[in-house]
């Protein structure tokens, strides 16, 4: 299983990548840049297959990709001054092959002296050898290549290959391409899945499917029954369902319904509550057997998730005995007490103290304010009894679903980012996840069955695309910065300030990610 979900994490994550770096490659080729090498993961090269000029690659770890392209260096040229170098010529005694190494196959050799590979203008490209017969200056054909080694070589780099002599609008496109994929990858994805989505008949109360292990299986209900009453109070339709669970705000509920018309009322139901505020619930799930267990008397943590696992140092099956927060103590012998105190505390440090194995413990962290939960489309506090209504294929929703879809998400990616740059809401990097915490999100996604694995796919690839577009030195919105400085100042950045402030950047992202990486591992650790 292990296996398994390694292999789906690495294609769904290769998929997104492999597309955002497709879309820079053709805009690239199409421009006439050259491109080095189409490299799909990072690190030591797993596989490599030269084709044309290009070298494709697949790399050992696989977090991202890249497309080496021409002009993106300081210096594209694999030589200096004072090299000793060998080359080969043809014969009209111009150079097709430079040979980097010590080989029998070279012409001539000699200590480079002065050199010209770029030939701006269109130039005549050259290279001055110095040896024992003196100075000599040959010409450089312009497709010619460098021999790094005897089955390795590389073309050099003329300006007219190069990403820099490109006009504006083509570096434009060739930038803004890679996040462009990402988003046209979404769409089809969300097309895809909305092709399976049906409309909800939400004026109905009638059940269509029921979760094992939640409230409504529990209660016996079975599919085609109606929700009549909660509590005794009567529900007219599928919307009156969640409004009048919150208002309870209650572990357990009395649930009258009809079967084959005939009225039936269980008392005591209980009701799946998710405290998303806090990152705990009170429904835990057998990793080995898959059975639900939803705590109602006991206040038991059946699942915790963020900051209350690394902050708080909460675990599954921790009770809690009592919770500190707003300078209000409140005291808890119950799931219907911790409901309570999440109804009347939206924001706020918490001290949380509880009984693991029966030792005494404390934990303290931030709540994820009830207002940052709602602009990140979630909900603060979820009361579920686990059924869904009848549905029935419409083909405007299923069309409109993908769009739709993306908008929602595309408001989540810019709401989180928000959040994070709004110092009320404590919200920081030790909230983010990276390529772990991406690996648990996916198989947790894969239990439940392909469209939520195509969907998850649709909704990180927006966030891949997004994010990129973010105006960060080494990201591609940092580079389209630099590209509309040159628009307006009709002069671009010098290439060694552009690179330099590229790498510093990256250098910091690459701290962020091992912060966070850190981070995951150790929810991961901790369940």
């Amino acid at each position: 299983m292990l296996i398994l979900n390694i292999l789906l994490f690495v294609v769904v994550l290769g998929v997104i990548i492999l597309i955002h770096e497709a879309g820079h490659f053709y805009f690239a080729k199409r421009a006439g840049i050259l491109c080095h090498e189409f490299s799909l993961g990072m690190g030591p090269a797993l596989y490599q297959k030269r084709k044309g000029e290009t070298v494709y690659s697949i790399r050992a770890i696989p977090i991202g990709g890249y497309v080496s392209m021409a002009g993106e260096s300081v210096s594209d040229a694999l030589i200096k001054e004072g090299q000793m170098i060998g080359l080969k010529m043809n014969e009209q005694k111009h150079v097709y092959r430079i040979i980097l190494f010590n080989s029998e196959e070279a012409d001539v050799y000699g200590v480079v002296k002065s050199y010209d590979l770029y030939g701006k203008d269109f130039d005549p490209l050259y290279i001055e050898l110095e040896n024992d017969e003196g100075i000599t200056k040959y010409t450089v054909l312009r497709d010619a290549k460098y021999q790094l080694s005897p089955k390795k070589e590389m073309w050099i780099t003329p300006a007219e290959k190069s990403f820099e002599s490109k006009s504006l609008w083509h570096r434009f496109l060739v930038i803004f391409a890679g996040p462009l994929m990402n988003f046209i990858l979404a769409f089809f994805l969300f097309l895809i899945v909305g092709f399976f989505v049906q409309k909800p008949n939400l004026d109905s109360t009638e059940v269509d499917q029921l979760v094992d292990g939640f409230g409504a299986h529990v209660a016996g209900m079975k599919s085609g029954d109606m929700i009549t009453q909660i509590n005794g109070v009567p529900l007219l339709s599928w919307t009156d369902l969640s409004p009048r669970l919150d208002t309870l705000g209650v572990s357990t509920v009395d649930l009258t319904y009809t079967h084959e018309g005939t009225a039936i009322t269980v008392n005591d139901v209980p009701v799946s509550i998710g405290i998303n505020m806090a990152g705990i619930t009170n429904t835990y799930q057998d990793p080995n057997t898959g059975l639900l267990t939803i705590y109602t008397d006991d206040p038991i943590i059946g699942q915790v998730v963020g900051r209350a696992s690394l902050d708080g140092g909460l675990q599954v099956g921790d009770e809690i005995t009592e919770i500190k927060i707003a300078n209000a103590t409140h005291p808890i012998h119950n799931w219907n007490d911790i409901a309570a105190v999440f109804k009347l505390h939206s924001r706020g440090d918490m001290t949380v103290t509880y009984l693991r194995e029966g030792v005494e413990k404390t934990g303290q962290y931030s709540l994820i304010s009830r207002e940052a939960i709602i602009k990140l489309g979630a909900e603060p506090m979820t009361f579920k009894l686990g059924a869904t209504p009848t549905a029935s294929f419409n083909w405007g929703y299923s069309l409109l679903y993908s769009p739709r879809k993306m908008a929602s998400d595309m408001r989540s990616v810019f709401a989180t980012l928000g959040i994070l740059f709004t110092p009320s809401e404590k919200v920081g990097v030790r909230d983010l996840s990276g390529p772990v915490g991406i690996y648990t999100l996916v198989t947790g996604t894969a239990s439940q069955g392909i469209l939520a694995i195509i969907a998850f796919t649709g909704f990180l690839s927006i966030n891949i695309g997004l994010l990129n577009l973010m105006p960060i030195p080494a990201l591609d919105g940092g580079r389209l910065v630099f590209l509309g400085i040159e628009a307006v100042t009709r002069k671009p950045l010098p290439r060694k300030l552009e690179n330099s402030i590229n790498n510093i950047m990256f250098f910091l992202l690459m701290a962020l990610f091992i912060f966070v990486t850190y981070n995951d591992i150790i929810r991961l650790i901790r369940g």
